[in-house]
């Protein structure tokens, strides 16, 4: 393999780690754009809807093993639900000063890993690609279709996410209501119902990032601390708040990373991706696509 191959192919890994950090970074975005909440259980979330996917895919429930689209959806909604309940949880820590509001959102991302150990136990488990697992070559270039699929599906979602915001009804009404809370309840939006929805929605994309991932990762209570600093990572370094600040940020992330261990070491990959996102914060504090202020949804 030249290094050509090489090259591509570390980015494709990137691109496909990436879009998983981007997915839950978007979960990071839209809450702080739409409460002013900076939501450190988002990883706990994450992890809570990978098991809530897997563990259809798996039988682990009452031995009812379901294909994995129908697990990768179940996954989803019952995360949703979820979130609409966290937001209700959360709703009053929007109103409190930082400090506060970082120590409830920590210490119920606590609660979450606990019960999870509870339910599921701390070994966690490995999981089956529904795919193929003999790689795709192509140009010399081999390629996981776990992988592949990884980067389609978040793409979709992605996409997705943009034309809804942009061009539903609802889309339309979390915006506003995220540009300006009274405004927007004075015009009759239910500035408290788009909240809810917008909880959902992240906590959704960030199940759909684990149970997409989950073949190609090892599922455990443990995997929550490690996305959700690198997906917090990518919100910031894309740009808080800033919603294709999130996909751009997770992407970097990603390809930073895969990068760092194909030609450095593997040794060195966390260190050298904060180091470079804390370079690019230094030059742009308002982080890559970012801006400034918060200018909700």
């Amino acid at each position: 393999m030249n290094i050509v191959s090489i090259f591509i192919q570390t980015l494709v890994g990137g691109i496909g780690i990436g879009s998983l950090y981007a997915l839950v970074a978007l979960g990071y975005s839209m809450i702080y754009r739409s409460m002013g909440l900076v939501n450190f259980a988002h990883g706990s979330i994450y992890m809570i809807g990978t098991y809530f996917g897997i563990i259809w895919y798996r039988g682990m429930v009452m031995g009812l093993q379901v294909p994995y689209p129908i697990a990768f959806v179940m996954g989803i909604l019952l995360t949703a639900i979820l979130g609409l309940i966290l937001e209700r949880i959360f709703r009053p820590l929007a109103h409190l000063d930082l400090m506060l509001m970082l120590l409830g959102t920590i210490g119920l991302g606590y609660v979450l890993d606990n019960l999870a150990v509870i339910i599921w136990g701390a070994e966690g488990f490995a999981v089956n690609s529904p795919l193929p697992n003999e790689p795709i070559v192509i140009g010399g270039v081999a390629l996981l279709p776990q992988m592949l699929l990884l980067i389609t599906v978040s793409a979709l979602l992605m996409v997705g996410l943009n034309v809804f915001l942009a061009k539903s009804k609802m889309g339309k009404a979390m915006r506003a209501a995220a540009q300006d809370r009274e405004t927007a309840s004075a015009m009759g939006i239910p500035v408290n119902t788009t909240n809810a929805l917008v909880f959902a929605i992240g906590a959704g994309l960030a199940a759909a990032a684990g149970i997409l991932a989950a073949p190609i990762v090892y599922v455990n209570p443990a995997m929550s601390a490690a996305v959700g600093l690198k997906g917090f990572a990518a919100f910031i370094l894309g740009g808080a708040g800033s919603i294709p600040g999130a996909i751009v940020g997770g992407l970097v992330f990603g390809v930073l990373e895969a990068i760092s261990a194909g030609f450095i070491s593997s040794a060195y990959t966390k260190g050298i991706a904060f180091v470079v996102m804390i370079v690019v914060l230094m030059i742009k504090p308002a982080g890559i696509v970012g801006e400034v202020t918060v200018d909700k949804v």
